[in-house]
């Protein structure tokens, strides 16, 4: 290496650790602009490397300063310190909630992280109804029953996306760990809105009908429906709060014939339970998105179609038959505040409803999206055992067939 490629090395280093300790700040601190939004998301993805590679980079230009005593080096041996300190602190807080809630983390698992997109699972899949012609899959990822007859607990997967983006290959990594546990796991489609195309009043009564298609057939894939949980995130969240609530009290109306299962629980993920708040977010960066969602969705503001924006509102379908709830909240989320979801809780309880809520420290919208990291082992973990608690247990000896 020449000494001009090895002066451009050094100084890409620098810049490197002096973007991961400002990173290292909004973790920290939440409510820093864009910062605040950075460095918990980074964190999510690659928090174990950001401390590796921080501390790492502390002892080496330590050393450098020891025998050049430039005030420039002992200036990023801070700055490196600090950054791998501060990531390592919120880290073993996050882990701290984990174990608290019966979750064990797998420090290297946390380090391997991988996406969750897997192109070697291959699902089932199906078309439970058609809107404006267009076919409405959902995708079945089958456990074998490890005792002959034994049917497994349903656990139904609505995705997030703001109602306007995203698949139901969102998180197939999850599909299969749920699946490699012993539940029937089915990821539902639907109609995404637009700028153009306004889908407050389909999507509900199009996933009603993408949960009767689940009571009816779940039996022919070793499903029994009448142990049935519903998980969704974000968007995916309010939804599935929306439909379970309205399930079980006889209100979901759908967009088709028949007739949707009792639901037995509920885990949503940093869900929009009140999208008007959403709407009115004062976030200089991410506030933009939360107006563009909800418009898209609705057609308007909330001051133009309250009673819309009434119809989505979770709170709004609260009742004493709602199935026991468990809500999984960032605390440093920025799109979805997490008052609100506080707030929803509490008048959850207030009804009679079984709702337990968990807050993760330091951690943004969307942090357990990378299969294998922290957030998404504790999400995982947490999960199953809140559905074992409420009666949802599966036989842990299955394994995936999707043949």
């Amino acid at each position: 290496m020449t000494a001009g490629a090895g002066k451009i090395l050094g100084v890409a280093g620098y810049v490197l650790l002096a973007f991961l300790a400002a990173a290292a700040l909004g973790v920290l601190v939440a409510a820093i602009p864009i910062l605040g939004e950075l460095g918990p998301v980074l964190m999510s993805y690659a928090g174990p490397w950001i401390t590796l590679v921080s501390l790492i980079g502390a002892a080496m230009i330590f050393r450098r300063w020891r025998a050049k005593g430039q005030p420039f080096l002992l200036a990023m041996t801070i700055l490196a310190a600090f950054a791998g300190v501060a990531t390592a602190f919120a880290q073993a807080r996050q882990i701290a909630v984990a174990r608290k809630n019966g979750a064990k983390i797998d420090l290297v698992q946390a380090l391997l992280a991988h996406s969750q997109t897997d192109t070697t699972l291959v699902p089932l899949t199906a078309i439970y109804a058609r809107h404006n012609g267009e076919p409405l899959p959902l995708d079945i990822y089958r456990p074998e029953a490890a005792a002959a007859g034994a049917d497994a607990p349903v656990l139904v997967y609505i995705h997030g996306g703001g109602w306007n983006a995203q698949t139901l290959k969102q998180r197939q990594a999850d599909y299969r760990w749920f699946a490699e546990r012993g539940y029937l796991v089915i990821s539902l489609e639907y109609t995404l809105a637009s700028e153009k195309r306004h889908t407050w009043d389909v999507v509900q009564p199009q996933l009603g009908c993408a949960l009767a298609w689940v009571g009816a057939n779940a039996g022919r894939y070793g499903g029994d429906a009448s142990r049935l949980a519903l998980w969704g995130e974000s968007a995916g969240g309010n939804l599935v709060l929306n439909l379970s609530y309205m399930a079980n009290q006889g209100s979901l109306k759908l967009s088709c014939p028949g007739e949707v299962p009792k639901v037995d629980a509920t885990i949503a993920l940093y869900p929009v339970v009140d999208p008007a708040r959403m709407f009115r977010n004062p976030d200089v960066l991410i506030g933009g998105f939360g107006r563009l969602m909800t418009v898209n969705y609705t057609g308007g503001s909330p001051d133009q179609f309250p009673d819309r924006y009434a119809v989505i509102a979770s709170s709004m379908h609260i009742s004493a038959a709602a199935p026991p709830t468990l809500l999984i909240v960032p605390e440093a989320d920025h799109l979805v505040v997490p008052a609100a979801a506080a707030e929803f809780a509490g008048r959850a309880r207030a009804a009679g409803i079984d709702m337990q809520m968990i807050r993760m420290p330091y951690a943004e919208q969307a942090f357990d999206l990378r299969s294998g990291s922290i957030g998404n082992q504790m999400v995982r973990e947490v999960m199953l055992r809140f559905l074992n608690q409420k009666g949802l247990r599966a036989d842990n000896r299955a394994i995936v067939q999707n043949q």
